[in-house]
């Protein structure tokens, strides 16, 4: 500690500088424009748009930063002059500006997992480039030693985790001092968030890099035998790594005699990424625990092991995807589990044939293997959104919403089974949300700017609206400086999923719920304003909730079955009527054309008023109902989903929906 304290001392801080400045001058003017950025970010507002250019720049010079400290410790191993170090940093720069171009800025707009997953990738593989470059010279002569590798990767370890220490370390005390001004003195006129942000950026995108860059190791001293002697490095790699690895195995392996034994549902997707967790966690005990094998029988018994055990569980990590890329081809997520099971499988057969076994394999191998999928057609990005494209066209001709290069939308959900519907919309709902809606521009440019002109429209319209009924001067000048914002991704693939008529796919429950379910409304609300009501005596409310009957003079309660509607006087019911021929007759009219209005809200089923109005008795008492809008089970479709679900084999489902109705009722007493 006394040496982490010494580093940062005022008076060693100039000279400290100078020295790293010398050496590795492309990596602090990196490292600056980061934390600039950084700065760019908390005090400009520049737009969802130009925000995600900058985190896409700011992404790439981390990546960039840590690549030049490669190509700096390769050039010392070369012996070259200062000026071929430039001319070799030229790669950091040509590598920086395709990672610019392969990486996607929409990927920012929606932050999924499999972003988080390429980014830790990709840092995990340029960093690996460290590890590597200082034998360079000596892997490609094949006279490097496992002794100078392993003394050098455990001090460039360890000086990462001082600089990560000093960086988070400075951060938090710098709050507590921020903190205590702000509370003490009141600093109105500071945006104290702003303030906050902006000491983070600076010692975790600036202090901690510098720090690193000063204590970036120069020699190769073996220092091998003080490693040995390290008690807290013995007991946190062979009592604490080794022991979980183990469990995290027996885990794996229990999880596989589970499947074994229930075959058809072997195995679930996300065990394709615990595989590789497990795995690559493994590796690096592995490496680790190479300087123990001698010392400690365990670590000796588990370095034969370890490369057998994992065979079993990449054939089951490639069992996994294969199943999910046969149903809906390759997505980011799948292809990234590919690449890292192929990088997993080679680094095993390795480690298993090798007589060497040199470690610095599944560093180098792994910086191939992350330099390979940044860039190119073959990228992370590029290789999946062109295979969903294709998968896109495909099915788009199969269900016929696709001929001679034009698209004509179906009439009807059920126009499309629901399987190709379902992977319609799944490629649909990819490439909008994972590579920007304007990769479908191709195909949909003029649905999905029909789909922005009417968004922008509403938000016009509710403007205006909220203008004219503004109730005072405040309210008014705010609703006046609301900017319009443009449509989501996830707006536009509802959008135009419906324009299309396609939807969800799921094998389990086929039908959704606008399919369970008959909506129907009258076309025009504004015609109940001049309902006849001559020759009634008592004007009430429909309710589908038996709450609504409860203190009232009158009430009309529909019960959940939709067969009664009962009616009530002062909460007790007096009378039932028989609802069955008013769903019957409306059941009847679903599929008569001329009856039927623009479908403008979905799966509803517009109706003239007179064809929502209807007159019922029973005893002697006569009621007449003004229906505005209800919704009725399907009863057709309930059967067909009954024998689907005998046929397969499936458990019942229990269709469960709240019966709705909004109109009203006119009584005629006896």
């Amino acid at each position: 500690m006394k040496n982490i304290f010494k580093k940062i001392n005022i008076e060693n801080f100039k000279k400290s500088l100078k020295e790293t400045w010398g050496r590795l001058p492309v990596s602090v003017l990196l490292s600056v424009f980061v934390f600039l950025g950084f700065v760019v970010k908390i005090y400009v507002d520049l737009g969802r748009g130009l925000e995600n250019i900058l985190d896409k720049t700011i992404l790439t010079l981390v990546v960039m930063f840590f690549l030049s400290v490669a190509v700096y410790l390769l050039t010392e191993v070369l012996n070259t002059t200062l000026f071929k170090k430039w001319v070799f940093q030229l790669g950091t720069f040509v590598f920086g500006g395709l990672f610019y171009i392969f990486f996607e800025e929409n990927l920012f707009n929606s932050f999924e997992a499999e972003s988080m997953i390429y980014i830790t990738a990709t840092m995990i593989g340029i960093v690996a480039a460290i590890f590597v470059a200082p034998f360079a010279k000596q892997i490609v002569n094949k006279s490097v030693s496992q002794e100078s590798f392993y003394n050098f990767s455990f001090k460039l370890v360890i000086k990462t985790l001082m600089s990560v220490i000093i960086g988070n370390v400075s951060m938090l005390l710098g709050f507590v001092a921020l903190g205590s001004i702000f509370a003490l003195f009141g600093l109105g006129f500071i945006n104290e968030g702003d303030t906050f942000s902006l000491w983070s950026a600076f010692t975790l995108s600036l202090l901690a890099p510098l720090f690193f860059l000063a204590n970036l190791p120069k020699d190769k001293q073996n220092d091998l035998d003080k490693i040995k002697k390290n008690k807290f490095y013995y007991f946190l790699i062979n009592y604490i790594g080794l022991p979980a690895i183990s469990i995290y195995l027996l885990i794996l392996y229990a999880y596989t005699v589970k499947v074994l034994v229930n075959f058809s549902k072997w195995p679930q997707g996300k065990i394709s990424w615990m595989v590789i967790g497990f795995s690559f966690f493994g590796y690096l005990i592995y490496v680790a625990s190479w300087i123990f094998k001698d010392k400690f029988k365990p670590v000796l018994f588990f370095r034969k092991i370890f490369p057998f055990i994992l065979i079993p569980q990449i054939g089951m990590l490639f069992y996994a995807i294969i199943l999910r890329i046969n149903q809906h081809d390759f997505t980011i997520n799948r292809y990234l589990v590919v690449v890292f099971g192929l990088w997993l499988l080679g680094i095993s057969l390795y480690f298993i044939f090798s007589k060497k076994k040199y470690l610095g394999t599944i560093f180098y191998s792994l910086m191939i293997t992350i330099f390979i999928i940044s860039v190119g057609p073959w990228s992370v990005y590029s290789f999946p959104e062109n295979r969903q494209t294709d998968e896109l066209v495909q099915n788009l001709k199969e269900a016929g919403i696709l001929e001679n290069g034009q698209i004509t939308p179906l009439k009807k959900y059920t126009d499309i089974s629901g399987k190709l519907s379902g992977k319609v919309y799944g490629s649909i709902e990819y490439l909008c949300q994972f590579h920007g809606c304007r990769t479908l521009d191709f195909l949909f440019e003029k649905q999905i700017k029909e789909i922005k002109k009417k968004h922008k429209k509403k938000f016009d319209e509710r403007k205006a609206e909220r203008i004219k009924n503004a109730f005072s001067k405040e309210e008014l000048k705010w609703v006046g400086e609301m900017e319009y914002r443009p449509i989501s991704n996830w707006e536009i693939i509802d959008e135009l999923s419906k324009i299309i008529k396609v939807r969800r796919y799921n094998k389990d429950f086929n039908y959704n719920n606008s399919e369970r379910i008959l909506s129907f409304a009258i076309k025009d609300y504004k015609n109940f304003d001049s309902m006849n009501i001559t020759g009634y005596d008592v004007f009430l409310r429909m309710y589908s909730s038996l709450g609504g009957t409860k203190d009232r003079d009158y009430a009309a309660y529909l019960d959940t079955d939709m067969n009664e509607l009962k009616l009530y006087k002062k909460g007790k019911m007096i009378e039932t009527f028989d609802f069955t021929k008013v769903k019957d007759f409306l059941i009847s009219q679903k599929n008569i054309k001329e009856n039927i209005a623009d479908d403008k809200m979905g799966n509803t089923i517009f109706l003239d008023k007179e064809l929502m109005t209807f007159e019922l008795e029973n005893n002697g008492l006569k009621i007449k109902l003004f229906i505005n809008n209800i919704s009725i089970e399907n009863l057709d479709l309930k059967e067909v989903e009954k024998k689907d679900r005998e046929k397969n084999n499936q458990p019942k489902f229990a269709l469960s929906i709240q019966p709705f109705v909004d109109g009203f009722v006119l009584l005629k007493n006896k």
